[in-house]
């Protein structure tokens, strides 16, 4: 298929038994257009009347041009529609369908506005590369970038990742050194370090400026524990809102289930246990099946369920249960404050952390020293794939470390449903002149463990926004208001919500050298003091929505 430059795209189409024409389902990977890069292949989509085109993106595999992820993507996705839409084959009705980068890839294709495009059907991708994908509100995604850089982003095919010690590429130190350890490089890892700001190279390629163009039916599928799963709420909730047409801003629908990255479209025993978890047949969706729902009403015009299904739908956690709602966020929340406080010890499991809806009337901190050579290891939570542990994982082999903070609530004397956003405002200082604030809400369960629910962290040189940079003054207090991640969870009764909050995370975020330098510098690192203060006039507190089920 030719682009709109003349640069040829390995495409693949495969037709359904019969004349034709054809309504089209249209996927694009840089995954290999062939076998597991397209996911689910073709069969699903031909036998149920679909014709199924599927192509490598620009540069990888048989495709001929370079790879620039996230680069070219609108051009070539809006020139695939068009030589879709033309062919004989073709009835003139075009979906779009894909998970990750093949999600990712949906959005920027929609924008053009194309008049064959009925539906997307964009899955487990982010919609801002700089805050959710490659910088976790501005802390570095070192493991997440990378990994998929030195997996996705080095040739045209894919190198041998049975061969690569990924921990020892995560503790290298200079562009140089990963090269050197893997034995090839991957430029546009450098390009994401040099680019240390939301400039222009970010805002070219920012789903969320696209949303308003978006002039179509769409349905998001994401995982609690998935690390970008920011990203499907953002695209359902701007789309609603901005989208470019009634039809796009009426017609877009969401599924959030327990999951995380890879195994969210699965079914069977890998679809219901994450982490430390198993939560039940409930989890078993067939989200293949609800898509396609999507597809066949917006394609073929048969309504075989999609009309019955709600606006939003989601595994509420703890209860176990696929719940319906009108809306995201759900209307019907409340908002919950907890305050922060302690008596000065708030450090490790043993500590005096508390999280009380009554505001403390007297000023304290909690402090610990952040060694960046001695950064808390990762363990759980809202993760990229590929590592150790992932997803719902008792927190305690890290809370016997003094440069943890835990807060908890007493015991529960009645259940509490949190649904929604999670917001943290908290009150630090710091004698570095930039580091890290890294934070977990968590669930105390009568056992004593202690589970991850959700991540949230903060650069705090990025405090003022994302495309600026500015140092913290030493010793002064500084407010963060820091995004802590969204949930459906059932605190049950005898169960406490619990909050931990370090500097650290490696290696799903580079360790802060505590120096106002450059990333690619790498710094040599220097130890901090960093402090949570709460009290009156630097109250920190922690914001849950809660709703009535």
């Amino acid at each position: 298929m030719p682009a709109d430059d003349g640069v040829e795209l390995a495409t693949d189409v495969f037709l359904p038994d019969g004349p034709g024409p054809f309504p089209a389902v249209v996927v694009r990977t840089p995954y290999h257009r062939v076998g597991a890069g397209a996911f689910n292949g073709e069969q699903p989509f031909v036998e149920r009347g679909y014709a199924y085109v599927v192509q490598d993106c620009r540069g990888k595999y048989d495709s001929d041009g370079d790879f620039t992820p996230l680069v070219d993507e609108a051009r070539d996705g809006q020139a695939n529609l068009d030589w879709v839409a033309n062919q004989k084959w073709c009835n003139g009705k075009i979906g779009l369908w894909g998970r990750s980068y093949l999600g990712m890839v949906q959005v920027p294709a929609a924008a053009g506005g194309h008049e064959a495009l009925k539906c997307i059907i964009p899955s487990i991708g982010p919609a801002s590369y700089f805050t959710d994908w490659l910088r976790y509100d501005g802390c570095f995604a070192w493991g997440n970038a990378i990994r998929w850089a030195m997996t996705h982003a080095s040739c045209r095919n894919k190198p041998d990742e049975g061969r690569m010690d990924w921990y020892a590429l995560y503790k290298c130190r200079s562009f140089g050194e990963i090269a050197e350890k893997a034995g090839f490089v991957a430029p546009i890892l450098k390009t994401w370090l040099e680019h240390d700001t939301y400039d222009e190279y970010w805002k070219s390629v920012e789903l969320t400026g696209m949303h308003s163009q978006v002039g179509v039916p769409g349905y998001h599928m994401a995982g609690w524990f998935d690390h970008i799963n920011r990203g499907q709420f953002q695209g359902y909730r701007n789309i609603s809102d901005h989208g470019a047409t009634e039809a796009a801003r009426t017609g877009q629908k969401l599924i959030v289930g327990p999951w995380g990255h890879i195994n969210s479209g699965t079914t069977g025993e890998a679809h219901t246990r994450y982490g430390d978890w198993e939560f039940g047949p409930d989890a078993d969706v067939n989200v293949m099946a609800h898509e396609f729902q999507c597809l066949d009403f917006y394609l073929k015009e048969i309504d075989n369920g999609w009309t019955a299904q709600p606006p939003v739908r989601l595994f509420v956690m703890g209860e176990n249960r696929l719940r319906d709602f009108s809306d995201w966020p759900p209307p019907e929340a409340t908002q919950k404050t907890l305050f922060l406080s302690s008596g000065g010890g708030a450090n490790m499991k043993s500590g005096d952390g508390a999280l009380s809806e009554v505001a403390p009337d007297s000023t304290g901190e909690d402090s610990f020293s952040y060694d960046p050579d001695n950064p808390v290891p990762m363990h759980g939570g809202a993760v990229y794939w590929g590592y150790s542990s992932v997803g719902p994982v008792d927190q305690r082999p890290i809370l016997d470390r003094t440069d943890v903070l835990y807060y908890r609530t007493a015991v529960m004397e009645s259940p509490l449903a949190v649904i929604g956003e999670i917001g943290l405002d908290v009150w630090i200082s710091s004698d570095a002149e930039d580091t890290d604030i890294i934070c977990k809400l968590c669930v105390e369960d009568r056992s004593g463990a202690i589970t991850v629910l959700t991540n949230g962290s903060i650069r705090c040189r990025y405090r003022d926004g994302w495309d600026q940079i500015v140092p913290l003054t030493p010793g002064e207090p500084t407010r963060l208001s820091i995004d802590l991640g969204r949930t459906a969870y059932l605190f049950e009764a005898g169960s406490k919500i619990g909050l931990i909050v370090t500097s650290s995370e490696w290696p799903r975020i580079l360790p802060n050298p505590n120096r106002f330098a450059p990333i690619w510098e790498f710094a040599e690192p220097i130890v901090a003091k960093n402090s949570v203060l709460h009290g009156p006039g630097t109250h920190s507190k922690l914001t849950l929505s809660v709703v009535d089920l």
